[in-house]
C-alpha cells in the first residue's frame, strides 16, 4: 500500500529535521546569533506541521484499512494523547501488513506450492476423520491456510527441555545429506556453541546445512558466531534483516518458528528456543517448561515444503522445483510406518490473507464439547477469543489454562492478568505454573485434538508472527498431551476469584494500563 511507503519516507524526513533542528541548537548554545535561532523556529514549525500532517494521513488510513472499531479507537487515542511516541509505536507495531505486496506475494508462492504438493500426493487425504469437530477443523484450515492432511505419521512428543535438546542435537548428528534449521532466536552461550559446533562438523563432513534464523531476535549474536558457520559451509541467513532498527517497521514481523528437518526423514518442532535459559539455566526463571514433537512420516512433506518457501523468500534459491524438490524429500519414507496418525501443519503470519491461527483457536475453542486445555506463556485476547473462552465455561466446557507464575515481559504479564477477572467469573479455572517457567504452547479440546507449535495465544502470535503449527487428530497423542498437562497442575497454584478480588489498586491500574495497550500488541 502506498501510505506505508509515504509514513516511512515521512519518519525518515522527520529524523533528519530533527537532526538538523538538535545541530542548530548545538550551535545556538555554543556560538548564538539571530540566524540560528530563525533557523531553529523555524525547523521547529516545519516539524509541527509535517507530525499533524502524518497524524491526519494515519487515521485516514485507520479508517479506510476497517480495523475493529476497538483498535481503530485505541490506535487514534494513542496517536491523540502521545502524538511523537504514539505516531512511532503506529509505524512498528500498527499497520495492516497483510495488504503489503511483498507479503501478498509470498502468500501466493506459499499457497501455489502447497496446492502443488497437494495435487501431487493425493493420497494423503485418505484418512477419513472420525468426529464432527476434525472435520470442521480439517475443512478449516484446509481453505484458509492450504494445509495439507497427512495421515500415515509417527510422532513422539517430549515435554522435558533438557531431554529435548540431547534428542534434537542427536538427530542433527546421524545427518548424511541435509539439516535445515529455522530459529527464532539462538544465543552465544554453552547450549547455542554445541549447536554451532555440530553443524560446523556436519557442513564440514559434506552434508548440506542450511539455517533460517531471526534477525531481530539475534541482533546480540556476535559477528564472530555467524563468521565460524559461514567458513564452514553452513548457509546461514537472516529472516528479513533490519539495517536500521528503529527507523524499519519490519522490526515489528519477525520469524519465530522453530522447525529442524534432518534427511527429509526426521522433523523437530517445538516452542524451544536455542539458549542456556531454555534449559533450565538461568538463576531467574529455573526450570523451563516447554515441549518438542518429533515428526517421521508423510507430515515430513508439509514441514520440509514450508521450511523451503521460506528459504526461498530470505534467499532466493529456489529448491521448490519436482527435480529439486525430490532430492529433500523421502519419496518412500513413510512405507515402514505403519500407525495410522493424522495431522495438519499450519503456517501462520502476515503473509496469509486469513488469520488462519486465531480461526483455527476460535473455531476449536467455539465448537469444544467436554474441555478445553491450554498451555501458553501469555494470554492476550481479542473480544471474539475472549467471548468464546467465556461462552465455553458458561455452557458446560470444563476451560483450564495454564500461564507463568514469573514474569517474562512486563506489559503482556500484567496484560494477561488483565483478562483473569471476567474469566475466572464464568468458572474458567487458571493456574500458575511455580516449578519455573511455562513456555509450552499447548492447545488440547474434547481430548480429541491437540494443537502444538510454536504460537503463544496472543495476539502477536496471531496477527504479527510467522508462526507453525501442529494439529494432531490423534487419541493416543493426545492423552500424552494430557498426561503432561495434568502433571503441569501439579506444579501450579490456582488462582482463586475470591483471592484475585482482593488485589490492591496499584495492581489492578498496572493491569488497567497494559489492557489498554493489548488492542495494539
Amino acid at each position: 500500500m502506498a501510505s506505508h511507503k509515504v509514513l516511512d519516507t515521512v519518519l525518515l524526513i522527520l529524523v533528519l529535521l530533527l537532526s538538523l533542528f538538535v545541530v542548530a541548537s548545538l550551535t545556538q548554545v555554543i556560538w548564538g546569533g539571530d540566524i540560528t535561532r530563525t533557523f531553529v523556529q523555524v525547523t521547529s514549525q516545519v516539524i509541527s506541521i509535517i507530525f499533524a500532517l502524518t497524524i491526519v494521513l494515519i487515521i485516514i488510513v485507520l479508517v479506510l484499512e476497517n480495523y475493529s472499531p476497538v483498535q481503530t479507537l485505541a490506535w487514534i487515542m494513542v496517536l491523540i494523547f502521545i502524538p511523537i511516541v504514539g505516531f512511532i509505536f503506529y509505524l512498528f507495531f500498527g499497520r495492516n501488513w497483510r495488504k503489503i505486496k511483498l507479503f501478498n506475494r509470498k502468500e501466493l508462492r506459499d499457497s501455489s506450492i502447497l496446492m502443488a504438493l497437494s495435487e501431487r500426493y493425493p493420497e494423503l487425504s485418505y484418512k477419513v476423520l472420525e468426529n464432527d469437530l476434525e472435520h470442521k477443523l480439517h475443512k478449516l484450515l484446509k481453505n484458509n491456510s492450504k494445509a495439507i492432511l497427512t495421515y500415515r505419521n509417527d510422532i513422539e512428543l517430549i515435554s522435558d527441555t533438557a531431554i529435548a535438546f540431547a534428542a534434537l542435537c542427536d538427530g542433527i548428528s546421524k545427518a548424511e545429506q541435509h539439516v535445515h534449521l529455522e530459529y527464532y532466536s539462538i544465543a552465544s552461550d554453552s547450549a547455542g556453541n554445541h549447536l554451532k559446533d555440530l553443524l560446523i562438523e556436519k557442513a564440514r563432513a559434506g552434508v548440506e546445512v542450511r539455517f533460517i534464523y531471526d534477525d531481530v531476535a539475534c541482533w546480540r549474536l556476535p559477528r564472530k558466531f555467524k563468521k565460524e558457520l559461514r567458513a564452514a559451509g553452513v548457509q546461514f541467513v537472516p529472516f528479513m534483516p533490519v539495517w536500521i532498527p528503529f527507523l524499519n517497521s519490519r522490526t515489528n514481523y519477525r520469524n519465530h518458528r522453530k522447525l529442524v528437518v534432518v534427511d527429509g526423514k526426521k522433523a523437530y518442532l517445538g516452542g524451544l528456543n536455542i539458549g542456556d535459559k531454555y534449559l533450565g539455566r538461568d538463576p531467574y526463571f529455573g526450570y523451563w517448561r516447554d515441549s518438542l514433537a518429533i515428526f517421521r512420516g508423510q507430515s515430513i512433506l508439509s514441514l520440509q515444503a514450508i521450511f523451503l518457501t521460506d528459504w526461498y523468500f530470505v534467499s532466493g534459491e529456489n529448491l521448490l522445483s519436482d527435480t529439486e524438490f525430490g532430492k529433500y524429500v523421502i519419496s518412500d519414507g513413510d512405507k515402514d510406518i505403519q500407525r495410522l496418525c493424522p495431522v495438519q501443519v499450519i503456517a501462520s503470519g502476515p503473509d496469509t490473507h486469513h488469520a488462519s491461527l486465531l480461526q483455527l483457536y476460535f473455531c476449536a475453542i467455539a465448537n469444544a464439547q467436554d474441555s478445553i486445555r491450554i498451555n501458553t506463556p501469555y494470554l492476550i485476547l481479542n473480544e471474539s477469543l475472549l467471548m468464546a473462552l467465556k461462552t465455553a465455561a458458561i455452557s458446560g466446557v470444563k476451560v483450564q489454562i495454564i500461564l507463568p507464575a514469573k514474569v517474562d515481559h512486563w506489559i503482556v504479564y500484567w496484560g494477561s492478568h488483565s483478562y483473569f477477572n471476567e474469566l475466572l467469573e464464568v468458572g474458567v479455572e487458571i493456574y500458575e505454573y511455580t516449578r519455573g517457567f511455562m513456555h509450552a504452547k499447548i492447545l488440547i479440546v474434547d481430548d480429541e485434538v491437540l494443537g502444538f507449535g510454536t504460537a503463544n495465544m496472543d495476539l502477536r502470535s496471531f496477527n504479527h508472527n510467522f508462526e507453525l503449527t501442529a494439529l494432531i487428530y490423534d487419541d493416543e497423542l493426545v492423552a500424552k498431551a494430557s498426561d503432561a498437562f495434568t502433571q503441569d497442575l501439579m506444579y501450579s497454584r490456582q488462582i482463586l476469584l475470591e483471592d484475585f478480588a482482593k488485589r490492591g489498586i496499584f495492581i489492578r491500574s498496572k493491569e488497567s494500563l497494559c489492557r489498554l495497550f493489548s488492542p495494539v500488541l
